[in-house]
């Protein structure tokens, strides 16, 4: 199950929307106690599946970088994508230097969107 954090709502339909169409697991994440619940698959009778994959937006500010800690320290292995503007240089940089494994533009998000859901999205991502 890949993981969304991400409080834009355009862009938060736009991963669920897009994971629904290519049917791969998809639950938000919209802060560290929703976090640990999906990584620790606490059982609240939705969707549970093991996770595969977290993607953060960098909009979330330094609750998206605690997020991504959260996501290491709890499991390394996940891939983690994190996304953001072009200019906010100082947003990827600390996403890249708190071992995000893909720190990309929003532009170049949308655009391999389908792909990392596909790839995040299988068990043996």
């Amino acid at each position: 199950m890949v993981i969304y954090c991400c409080t834009d709502l355009i862009f938060a339909t736009k991963i669920s929307s897009t994971a629904e169409t290519l049917n791969v697991p998809a639950r938000p994440a919209r802060n560290a106690e929703a976090m640990r619940k999906r990584l620790e698959r606490v059982d609240d009778g939705k969707l549970n599946d093991p996770v595969t994959g977290v993607m953060i937006d960098l909009e979330m500010g330094d609750d998206g970088l605690a997020l991504l800690d959260q996501v290491k320290q709890h499991d390394p292995t996940i891939p983690v994508v994190t996304f953001g503007s072009h200019v906010a240089t100082e947003a990827l940089q600390a996403a890249r230097q708190r071992g995000a494994d893909f720190v990309l533009s929003r532009s170049m998000f949308s655009n391999s969107l389908p792909s990392l859901l596909e790839k995040m999205g299988s068990p043996a991502a």
